[in-house]
């Protein structure tokens, strides 16, 4: 099979010929149609996650997934060959991942592709679908609430800002002037351009009485430390970038969480409320498997509007 992978840290990869896997027990086998690019492979591919998980070389990157089931390993049930999937690819290693033309995904971690979209949007699915979940069910913000969300516009915060509208927040996103439009697309009623100057000062400037709640996406620990002053007692901070200072907070009647990924077991939830219309999949922008190191590079710069996918439909 075809795969894009690396020989080392730091240094780009190449797409070439690489052994295709099997259906293990509890897996399926996969024909990739497009692959998802989040941050964590960029931040696998920079070695930033070597000392956490063991790596194998040469490194395939890539969580997410989906495509049509060639295979069926032992003890699956549920799936079919020639079912239409997403998934993500869970292993106790790094290194045989999405970005290949072939992947072998757990059966726990897979779900029927949403019959409303297709590849391409499905594969921008899973990783960031089930982090938004799980932070915005850690904030668990109430109708009326103002809800500030931090990297509002990428693929997490594409779903966060739709998953909180839906319960009657107030969702202020702070983001780019120029992917404000898309902010109001999704369902933010306002928000904060963080070029124009110190988000902390623009947020007060918007809402000096404070605000509920505070989810994070892209901020570094000061910047949310210095966003957090404006949360009133009995409110909440939520970071999926762990940088939320919980015992600080609750000292002033906050609560604090740094929250994970929702369980992959979770994934048919989100293709239900894609197919119901409840929620939309983040705009995406496709590069193809041989320009994958070209996608990692966007990634990396954390600007990137909604999704970077992989299409390997060609």
């Amino acid at each position: 099979m075809r795969a894009y992978s690396i020989d080392q840290f730091g240094v780009p990869g190449s797409v070439g010929e690489q052994p295709a896997p099997d259906a293990g027990t509890g897996e399926i086998l996969v024909r990739v149609r497009a692959a998802g690019v989040n941050a964590f492979d960029t931040a696998v591919v920079a070695g930033y996650v070597k000392d956490y998980m063991e790596h194998r070389f040469p490194l395939v990157p890539g969580l997410d997934a989906s495509g049509v089931v060639e295979a069926i390993g032992e003890g699956v049930s549920g799936f079919s060959n020639g079912d239409e999937v997403v998934g993500i690819s869970e292993r106790p290693f790094v290194g045989a991942g999405t970005f290949a033309q072939l992947v072998a995904l757990p059966v726990l971690a897979s779900a029927r592709k949403p019959s409303t979209v297709g590849y391409v949007e499905a594969a921008a699915l899973p990783t960031a679908g089930l982090t938004a979940l799980s932070t915005v069910e850690a904030a668990d913000p109430k109708a009326g609430q103002t809800v500030v969300i931090i990297g509002a516009t990428g693929g997490v915060g594409s779903f966060a800002i739709q998953l909180a509208a839906a319960r009657g927040a107030i969702v202020v996103a702070i983001t780019r002037g120029d992917y404000a439009a898309y902010a109001r697309e999704l369902g933010a009623t306002d928000t904060i351009d963080y070029t124009a100057g110190d988000p902390s000062d623009l947020l007060r400037a918007r809402q000096p009485d404070g605000v509920d709640i505070l989810i994070d996406f892209a901020a570094d620990r000061e910047l949310l430390a210095r966003l957090a002053d404006q949360v009133r007692t009995g409110g909440s901070v939520v970071s999926s970038a762990g940088v939320v200072d919980v015992e600080e907070l609750a000292e002033r009647g906050i609560r604090g969480t740094n929250a994970n990924r929702a369980a992959p077991g979770r994934l048919a939830e989100l293709v239900k409320l894609v197919d119901d219309g409840r929620i939309r999949v983040p705009a995406t922008h496709t590069y193809r498997l041989e320009d994958a190191a070209a996608a990692l590079q966007e990634q990396a710069g954390r600007h990137v509007r909604g999704k970077l996918v992989l299409d390997l439909s060609e």
